[in-house]
């Protein structure tokens, strides 16, 4: 259970000697530096390797977060076997953290003589990644540099770093219901692949190559084939998805993905042969608090590079950007 620590006491001005700014509310100030450190340890997993990031002892770093956790009046992490964990206080003050971060570094770059580099954080789900090279064609052309900050993960993941301020934006493969704050968004056709020498085998189990995150295409797999009434059996299972795509190369058995990123070492199964399968809903999200309208190009760009159509800018939600 997460201790709870005592606030600093509010600091109560005389009325009548003292006139109140109009910023002026009373409250705990937090030093950037904490929320900085705070950020670090949970993005590092370690004390040990925020220390080094910041050139500052593992005593200070542990100072740093002593001070943050009395300031909001709780814990943020808790260290267990398995490494650094968040309590319910981190996961909000993480989000937080990271926005303020961001308008810290902003408001220096905008108004400031100091003009750090600053990368737009980019999430592109794993199956994607052989699209990083005109991803990055995209940004140089877009931005004039080309600063990118590329995270790859499934879209489960992203999802959750886009929600928590971790990345700008990402694209995304999820069910209609995730992608509703979707910047951008199409449907994405899902298509059963197979190796050209696999032969699926009448009345045998359907081989399946899945992931152990039990991904969406993968549930959309075994739900069409349950209605179906088919037998299957996971015979292949990875996290990495150019593993699972190895796994099909070789005919040890099929797996559902989307058409737009079917590999030419694969061919789509024909139509009949197994059960069809519903669409996904694929789209571009983006952070909360982001000022999309400043990212429209680069933006209607990625919908370009992933779904491989021409779009102008004016399809895009207005109400995003």
């Amino acid at each position: 259970m997460a201790k709870t620590r005592s606030r600093r006491p509010y600091v109560v001005f005389d009325a009548e000697k003292h006139s109140k700014p109009s910023f002026w509310q009373g409250t705990v100030n937090i030093p950037t530096e904490l929320l900085r450190t705070f950020v670090a340890v949970y993005e590092l997993g370690s004390f040990t390797k925020a220390a080094q990031l910041f050139d500052l002892t593992q005593p200070a770093v542990s100072a740093h977060m002593r001070k943050l956790e009395a300031s909001l009046g709780g814990d943020l992490i808790e260290k267990r076997s398995s490494g650094i964990s968040l309590t319910a206080r981190g996961e909000q003050a993480l989000k937080l953290a990271r926005r303020m971060l961001a308008i810290n570094d902003e408001l220096v770059v905008a108004c400031g003589t100091q003009h750090p580099l600053r990368g737009i954080r980019l999430g592109i789900p794993n199956i994607s990644a052989e699209a990083l090279r005109m991803v990055i064609a995209a940004f140089r052309r877009e931005t004039g540099h080309g600063r990118v900050k590329i995270c790859c993960d499934n879209s489960i993941g992203l999802l959750q770093s886009i929600r928590s301020g971790y990345l700008d934006l990402a694209f995304v493969l999820s069910d209609e219901a995730e992608m509703v704050d979707a910047v951008t968004s199409w449907p994405e056709d899902l298509v059963w692949v197979r190796s050209s020498d696999f032969v699926l085998k009448p009345g045998e189990p359907v081989p399946l190559i899945s992931s152990p995150n039990w991904l969406v295409p993968d549930r959309r797999a075994t739900e069409a084939l349950e209605r179906a009434k088919r037998q299957y059996e996971i015979v292949f299972s990875a996290f990495d998805g150019s593993s699972r795509i190895a796994a099909v190369s070789a005919a040890v058995g099929c797996m559902l993905m989307p058409r737009s990123h079917v590999p030419c070492c694969l061919v789509i199964e024909d139509s009949g042969i197994l059960p069809e399968v519903s669409p996904l809903t694929a789209g571009i999200v983006t952070r909360e608090d982001l000022d999309a309208g400043e990212l429209r190009t680069i933006i209607v760009a990625l919908r370009g590079i992933f779904c491989r159509e021409t779009i102008s800018e004016g399809a895009l939600r207005t109400s995003s950007l």
